[in-house]
């Protein structure tokens, strides 16, 4: 038995919406459920799959029960620039929950935005040491 191709499926109330969000991040779209109102669409990033769909016709297609509010997945993207990509994301709609900050003793920078669906991003960034001189 082999397994392939995770994917983690985030629920929203807008497909198109969502991923214009997330390709602002490098997301890239591989696939979408229709052309016109797409209950699904799936993007990649470094091989991480994303799926984003609307939660009704998960619901009445796959017989779950989505949840559809609260933080109820963390996606954490790794940058060169936490600082450039919490401004990105709120000048494009994500919610402010916590600007960047020193995490680890300052082995990293972090900050926590969500996004507008309401799910948590975390951004961040590792902190290289200063070149002994």
């Amino acid at each position: 038995m082999e397994f392939a191709d995770p994917q983690v499926i985030l629920f929203v109330a807008d497909c198109e919406a969502a991923a214009r969000f997330y390709s602002l991040f490098g997301f890239e779209e591989t696939f979408r459920s229709s052309p016109q109102a797409p209950v699904k669409i799936e993007m990649t990033l470094g091989g991480f799959g994303l799926g984003l769909a609307l939660p009704g016709p998960a619901a009445d297609s796959h017989g779950i029960v989505p949840v559809t509010s609260g933080h109820r997945a963390c996606i954490t993207l790794w940058t060169d620039d936490v600082e450039g990509a919490y401004a990105v994301a709120l000048r494009e709609g994500a919610a402010d929950h916590t600007g960047p900050h020193p995490f680890l003793d300052g082995k990293l920078r972090v900050a926590f935005v969500e996004d507008p669906d309401g799910h948590p991003i975390q951004l961040v960034q590792r902190v290289t040491e200063p070149a002994a001189g």
